[in-house]
């Protein structure tokens, strides 16, 4: 009972003194009200949609297979998508044209008329929920909405300044990805 009362005495205390030292002070001391127009990213009034209006977003017109790729975020990121898609629109797992391209079955006949083109990796036609992961022959269920993890990209201002540089292990990780020979990587050493 004891250790218990003094948890929550110390729970209140580190509570109290984080309140205490978090408002914003002018040079008097006095504390500062942030006006809801300093909140956010917009910079705008919170209360109204009025004057908010979406940036224009200037995605890439380039046509499948005429585009360049583009450098991974880090290893094993989703690559972007380069080209356009707003024809290839709704992606649902019985009308994906991204397989047309893409896909294990087509391709090794694509790629010499678009040496950029990105094949859809063997991760994605494992089961990973299993246990033993087993090859499907066909791209896993849960991976057929491509644009859940693959972007594409539009030339905006960002919001906020970024100046993340990625540090891969091997060049060959810019345009590439590893994860089906490094996904099991300290499998054993989980719970059982």
């Amino acid at each position: 009972m004891k250790k218990s009362l003094f948890t929550i005495a110390i729970l209140f205390a580190i509570a109290g003194t984080g309140c205490s030292n978090n408002a914003s002070k002018d040079a008097n001391g006095s504390v500062v009200k942030s006006s809801e127009e300093s909140l956010g990213l917009r910079k705008g009034d919170l209360f109204t949609e009025d004057e908010v209006s979406g940036v224009e977003a200037n995605y890439s017109s380039a046509t499948p297979g005429t585009s360049a790729k583009m450098d991974r975020a880090f290893t094993n990121a989703p690559p972007m998508v380069p080209h356009e898609i707003q024809d290839m629109l709704p992606i649902t797992i019985k009308n994906n044209q991204c397989i047309s391209c893409h896909g294990r079955e087509t391709v090794k006949d694509m790629k010499a008329a678009m040496p950029n083109l990105t094949p859809i990796p063997d991760t994605h036609y494992k089961d990973l929920r299993s246990k033993d992961q087993k090859d499907l022959g066909h791209l896993a269920g849960a991976r057929f909405n491509c644009v859940q993890c693959h972007a594409p990209q539009a030339n905006v201002k960002p919001l906020v300044e970024n100046n993340f540089a990625p540090d891969y292990q091997d060049e060959s990780e810019k345009h590439g990805s590893n994860l089906n020979s490094t996904i099991n990587v300290g499998k054993d050493t989980l719970k059982k």
